[in-house]
């Protein structure tokens, strides 16, 4: 039979810098273990393993910064008298019950200015076993920032299962950050808090159900519930490889129909684009270049902010579109481009002409900010170096302000930079240019390019009717 200290230390986790119990804990948050019958506090007998019997009248006190810690040197022995309350030791808890293995856990954050206890609470279901694991863990991330692990074995969460496998997902899938972000966040914002905290092994199909359910009755579009379901049942394949889960409960389910009603908007004619370049210019310094090279030549809005100089070769007239710039979640990431392959887009006179004058004037700026702008700088920045790109959120927020100082928020026609690569699709496919050379254009496949960036504008159906009423009427037009 393993001694009292081999089970201890089984249930240590010494691989940071506080020593986390990994075993029970009791409904204050700190770790307790069964020695020679009786019920201990994992703080006391780390310390009599370290430094022997405790002195009597004496107490361990748990480390400041994570109650499960049993590191030695974090804890500190004290008299009675001057021990604590444990309703005001921060990282204290309790569990209430609320039915239907339901559990509501406080953790205790000390007390504010006025001496008043300041509480944070979390609600989950699972047994009362469970809710003491999940009551432990709690209390660590209260007070640390940082979740703590599992322990081997331990039965995970549904929130801890996608948890990890978003980052398993970053880090050795290699999934987009943008795709990231928009996994968690759906989930976060639908369905953390709705089954989130049912154990993995017991989420079941009508769980989905009511949970997709909820998302369809509050109008959330298909991409979204797609994405939701792509966490979930990502985080489920990865769990049944690594031995977490044995089942998935997403197997066979099928998304509810969305009740989301898009607004649909038709591409700009020539004269609505002409128009929103035209305030742009007038009103919007940074926005208006971004916009004029947006139109003449299709590039996606990360690629803008990601073209550098090093990119163009205007004698031949020609960029190089090969990186992008996303800052999905505040994070801004270089990153190849969204086919992960790069293109060479030609220009014309006057498109070279504008990019001669834009990049001039931004070392204009920068001379007299006294810096200076290296040859690999981004064509478009807020930095007078030109160091750091101009972030696509901020494009599309100037984006915002343009169209309603243009009272176009309720248009017909789309005034989004992404209307700019639409615009240019539709314009190039009107003309009579090849549909191959367009999309190489565009960097996307024939297929995709006609599905979601060739539309239909009023100028083409307009000249679709003429055509076919000269036919039938026998007339010249």
């Amino acid at each position: 039979m393993a001694s009292a200290a081999e089970r201890f230390e089984a249930k240590v986790d010494r691989s940071g810098e506080h020593h986390l119990w990994t075993g029970s804990a009791t409904n204050r948050g700190v770790g307790q273990i069964r020695v020679q019958g009786k019920l201990r506090t994992a703080s006391q007998v780390a310390w009599e393993l370290a430094h022997g019997e405790i002195p009597d009248g004496a107490v361990v006190q748990s480390c400041p910064d994570a109650p499960l810690c049993v590191h030695p040197d974090h804890l500190t022995l004290k008299s009675d008298q001057t021990t604590p309350s444990k309703r005001s030791s921060p990282g204290g808890g309790t569990i209430r019950e609320l039915g239907n293995d339901k559990w509501k856990l406080t953790v205790s954050v000390g007390r504010d200015e006025n001496d008043k206890h300041r509480r944070v609470s979390r609600t989950v279901r699972g047994t009362r076993a469970e809710a003491s694991r999940a009551l432990a863990a709690f209390s660590v991330e209260v007070q640390t920032g940082q979740k703590r692990p599992a322990p081997p074995g331990a039965p995970l969460t549904l929130n801890e299962l996608v948890e990890w496998y978003l980052v398993f997902a970053a880090e050795e899938r290699g999934l987009e950050h943008s795709t990231i972000v928009g996994y968690g966040e759906v989930y976060d914002m639908w369905l953390r808090d709705q089954i989130g905290h049912t154990r993995a092994e017991r989420l079941s199909p009508a769980d989905l159900d009511r949970a997709f359910g909820r998302m369809r009755r509050k109008g959330l579009s298909r991409s979204r519930m797609i994405n939701a379901r792509a966490a979930i049942a990502g985080a489920y394949k990865w769990g049944r490889r690594h031995g977490k889960v044995s089942n998935n409960p997403t197997v066979g389910f099928e998304l509810p129909t969305s009740m989301h009603v898009a607004r649909k908007t038709a591409t700009p004619e020539l004269d609505e684009l002409l128009a929103i370049l035209a305030d742009a210019n007038e009103n919007d310094v940074e926005l208006a270049p971004v916009l004029t090279l947006a139109a003449t030549t299709g590039m996606r809005r990360g690629e803008l902010s990601g073209l550098r100089r090093s990119r163009l070769n205007l004698d031949k007239a020609e960029l190089t579109v090969d990186h992008a710039v996303n800052d999905a979640g505040g994070t801004v990431v270089v990153k190849p481009t969204k086919t992960r392959q790069t293109r060479t887009v030609g220009l014309d006179a006057a498109t070279v002409a504008f990019l001669r004058e834009h990049i001039e004037t931004m070392d204009k700026r920068a001379a007299e900010l006294g810096e200076a702008v290296g040859a690999d700088a981004y064509v478009f920045s807020l930095e007078p170096d030109c160091a750091k790109p101009m972030r696509p959120e901020f494009m599309t927020r100037r984006m915002r302000v343009l169209r309603k100082r243009m009272g176009l928020d309720a248009g017909d026609f789309d005034a989004t930079i992404l209307a700019m690569r639409k615009w240019t699709t539709t314009e190039l496919m009107d003309a009579g240019f090849n549909p191959s050379a367009v999309s190489g254009r565009q960097g996307h496949t024939v297929q995709v390019m006609l599905e979601h960036y060739s539309s239909r504008r009023r100028s083409a159906d307009q000249a679709a009717a003429d055509h076919l009423g000269s036919r039938v009427h026998q007339r010249e037009i």
